[in-house]
């Protein structure tokens, strides 16, 4: 794999993406050339046309927020919480945002980096000097020219990877030594060179099911008062509770929406029927979309070549999905995901049994799947030393509070990893967005009793408070 030969249309693959380094590393790129540039401190941030970005600028230093937030929690403004964060750097006060961000915060020539909670924003950051941050993997490979690393090559092309189902790398390993991705509850501090954890500061509160049910009324309605003229939302109907729940949310709420099913195999027989009764339902426009369709359209085949870098070359299968999404979608649209459900339903913790021994072992476990029966050896050896070095980096055996470590694996890898990787696979095609993404939403749902919160259940609940017939349509998952 040659780094920079194999990254095809950057203009898609980084689309919403972003570059941040210092300025004296002196390095020019020829695709990076129309993209905008803002210089601060030292440091130097570069933009993909489509990209978003506000600055504040306070005495003490500088906040650059890239991509879209909101105030979830609290009166206060971005600006606000921004000018907060600079001059005390309390993170409750990051904890008040919502959306899909990046967050610099630069002063005295250092900076720290954090995103949105989910992680739906991605940031990638380099081991090693020079420093370098950026949103795509191959973004900041092609940028600092980095190796690619051998053993996870070799990785994915093994069987196990592919009978997992979910293509994504263990740990926050990608395909490039040098590059990791940064974790949700974690920031990179520039003047360490390295990611720290800030989350959880506390024990989780315990909470009630109407406790809950407020923060999700919270979350819906500073969301949609978000989107409200700002973007035009679309999401997808399946039999499926998760973006069920979101639907609902943003309906009680005023939105209009789009609806998209995805057939070609990805609509089992069982909910055809209930899809159709969910559509007539709704009464919202709705489109099928088969993603096997063959492109023949350039634009769109651009589109389907561009996924591979936009994902870090980590994914290689469903790049006709996003062009076949690319081929309905319109300006000014956002795709919303269904994303956070399954951390509010505690997914890895669906079948529980005890959870003892070795970390790196229970994980490696949740990783590999039960489709994974006896990996070869060099399939489990490859994962687990990744799995080491992601809990030693991102502090799992020491600074939890107490929270399920389950809880915390899914939310922080598998979203945080591939979750949010799945957003930048669709970027090319159509902006997207994670449906359920607030921390205080997620602190609400762990508080709750274990009864009350694990299976797809609170997710009708979150459906039955806005629309009581939707959310006992048929249930498949």
């Amino acid at each position: 794999m040659n780094i920079v030969r194999d990254i095809k249309y950057p203009e898609l693959a980084f689309r919403y993406g972003f570059l941040f380094r210092r300025v004296s590393d002196g390095i020019d790129v020829d695709f990076l050339r129309d993209w905008k540039r803002i210089e601060i401190d030292g440091f130097l941030l570069q933009l993909h046309p489509d990209t978003k970005v506000t600055v504040k600028a306070t005495e003490v230093g500088t906040a650059l927020l890239i991509g879209d937030a909101f105030v979830c929690v609290g009166d206060e403004s971005i600006d606000d919480v921004l000018v907060k964060l600079l001059l005390g750097r309390n993170w409750d006060d990051l904890d008040r945002l919502a959306g899909r961000f990046a967050l610099l915060l630069v002063r005295n020539g250092e900076c720290m980096v954090m995103h949105d909670p989910f992680g739906s924003r991605t940031v990638y950051y380099k081991l090693t000097s020079p420093f370098g941050v950026s949103s795509h993997a191959a973004l900041l490979a092609a940028v600092f020219s980095c190796s690619i690393d051998k053993g996870a090559q070799s990785f994915i092309q093994m069987p196990e990877y592919r009978a997992r189902g979910t293509s994504y790398l263990p740990g926050d390993a990608t395909i490039y030594q040098d590059i990791k991705a940064l974790i949700p509850n974690n920031f990179f501090d520039s003047s360490l060179g390295k990611s720290c954890r800030f989350w959880p500061r506390r024990p989780v509160a315990r909470t009630t099911m109407d406790e809950f049910l407020d923060a999700c009324d919270l979350y819906f309605q500073r969301f949609a008062d978000f989107l409200r003229n700002r973007y035009k939302p679309v999401l997808g109907v399946t039999g499926g509770v998760d973006t069920r729940a979101v639907i609902a949310g943003f309906m009680g709420k005023g939105l209009k929406v789009r609806l998209v099913t995805w057939t070609g195999g990805r609509l089992p027989d069982a909910e055809v029927s209930v899809v159709a009764q969910m559509v007539s339902h709704l009464n919202q426009p709705h489109e099928y979309i088969n993603p096997r369709t063959p492109i023949t359209a350039v634009k769109l085949n651009h589109i389907a070549d561009a996924t591979r870098a936009a994902t870090g070359f980590c994914r290689e299968t469903t790049k006709l999905l996003t062009a076949n999404m690319g081929a309905i979608a319109q300006d000014g649209e956002v795709f919303i995901r269904g994303y956070g459900g399954e951390i509010i339903r505690g997914f890895y913790n669906r079948h529980r049994a005890n959870f003892g021994g070795d970390i790196v072992t229970e994980f490696f476990d949740l990783y590999k799947t039960s489709r994974v029966l006896s990996p070869r050896l060099e399939f489990t050896r490859f994962a687990s030393n990744a799995i080491a070095e992601f809990v030693d980096r991102t502090d799992y055996d020491t600074k939890l509070h107490g929270l399920d470590l389950r809880d915390a694996y899914y939310w922080e890898q598998r979203m945080g990893v591939w979750g949010s990787n799945m957003l930048n696979e669709m970027d090319p095609a159509i902006y997207s967005m994670a449906g359920l993404n607030s921390r205080p939403l997620y602190e609400a749902a762990f508080g709750l009793p274990e009864k009350e919160r694990l299976g797809a259940e609170i997710m009708i609940k979150i459906t039955e408070r806005y629309d009581r017939k939707f959310a006992r349509m048929k249930v498949s998952s």
